[in-house]
């Protein structure tokens, strides 16, 4: 890339993002969009629709089957079409935050300029007006290098539960992407995120038989207590070596002190690096199914009529670092280091992203292309301004060069 594009697609990201960037992510932030309440994700989709609309980007809605999500998104450049190769830029636009929470709104803190916070500030609607002025400045600096890029930006509305519905979306799309880039929020140091684990969500239900504590308990089989015993089996499926992970996160059950539980229901999540070990993990839990209590010794009798009914399974496979991989990192790091970034690779990541995806259809994927920040998925959420706006400089500056 020459010194002059450099300064000018640099100078174009500065000049508007005070006036127009800034405002634009407040706006976002502000309108909440947690993943459950589709109308208000609708609402928050709105306002990418429209800065897409003015920057130059043809739409395309993907409706969630079940219409339990918001419509997902798919934003193209204008040479564009449904089966052209194309850079895949990757986010979405649901958060964590519900409006129960009561939490606070976008704001600056005083004592640094630097920080911002809100819900989903940095998981991730910062990383979505990345994407959107990386662009902007492109087709406003130079519109015919614009015209002739190959991008597509996809927007889905349900990844903080794992992505149901819109991993469809991205397996229609794998065949006619070059390379994925993905903007969860930036980490320590700037590192280019390169590898995942994968991860898994499984609801186990225990059905045993209710009655009245008091007056009939000896009719009862306490649904609860088969799950305590079934509790033990699932934590010890961790296994650290492997770097695999097993959590029972919550559980559910009975209704009342003096009534003998007929129900009770944990939910799992599995963290795996290889998919190897997913495999292990699946038939594991199917074990426990056909036989609850394996590992217990006496069962009590009252407990031998209970019923397990496993749901869910591995949600996205492990994102795996390659050497086509690192050479992509490395032509961000050319131009983030241009732009004031740090560069280097960050560890691997327990937490899964939409990039697995990508990844697991053999597409080149880096991710934690987002502004840097800390405590996402908390009320103390925040990102860094200085780094929004390099990375912005960075994606502008990466996409003028993968065109050429």
């Amino acid at each position: 890339m020459s010194d002059e594009l450099l300064t000018s697609l640099c100078a174009a990201v500065e000049s508007s993002f005070e006036p127009e960037q800034v405002p634009w992510l407040a706006r976002l932030v502000n309108q909440p969009s947690f993943t459950g309440e589709r109308d208000d994700v609708e609402t928050a989709a709105a306002i990418i629709d429209a800065k897409a609309e003015e920057i130059g980007l043809r739409r395309e809605l993907v409706p969630d089957p079940s219409e339990t999500y918001a419509n997902h998104r798919v934003f193209s450049t204008p040479i564009v079409s449904d089966d052209t190769p194309a850079i895949a830029l990757v986010g979405h636009c649901d958060t964590v935050y519900p409006r129960s929470m009561g939490f606070l709104k976008f704001h600056r803190e005083p004592s640094s300029g630097d920080r911002i916070r809100g819900p989903g500030v940095l998981d991730m609607k910062s990383g979505l007006s990345v994407i959107l002025f990386a662009l902007q400045a492109l087709a406003r600096t130079v519109p015919d290098l614009f015209a002739r890029l190959p991008v597509r930006f996809l927007c889905n509305t349900d990844e903080e539960v794992g992505s149901p519905s819109s991993r469809a979306m991205f397996g229609r799309f794998a065949a006619f992407t070059t390379k994925a880039l993905v903007f969860e929020g930036g980490r320590d140091e700037d590192r280019i995120i390169t590898a995942r684990k994968g991860t898994g969500a499984f609801t186990l239900t225990v059905t045993g038989r209710a009655a009245h504590a008091g007056n009939d308990h000896a009719a009862g089989v306490n649904a609860i207590h088969a799950l305590a015993l079934i509790v033990p089996q699932i934590e010890n499926l961790t296994d650290y070596e492997h770097g695999t992970t097993t959590n029972v996160g919550t559980i559910h059950g009975g209704v009342s002190k003096n009534t003998v539980p007929g129900e009770a229901t944990c939910v799992i999540d599995v963290r795996v690096t290889h998919a190897a070990e997913a495999k292990r993990i699946q038939e594991r839990l199917e074990k426990i199914v056909e036989n609850p209590f394996f590992t217990v010794d006496p069962v009590p009798d009252r407990l031998k009529d209970v019923q397990v009914l496993l749901e869910g399974g591995m949600r996205r496979a492990p994102m795996k670092a390659t050497s086509a991989t690192q050479q992509l990192r490395r032509e961000y790091e050319r131009v983030a280091e241009l732009v004031g970034l740090g560069v280097g690779e960050a560890p691997l990541q327990g937490g899964g992203s939409d990039g697995n995806f990508f990844a697991a259809h053999g597409i080149t994927t880096i991710d934690g292309l987002g502004p840097y920040g800390k405590s996402m998925h908390s009320p103390d959420e925040w990102s860094s301004l200085q780094s929004l706006k390099r990375r912005t400089q960075a994606l502008a500056c990466l996409l003028a060069d993968c065109e050429r």
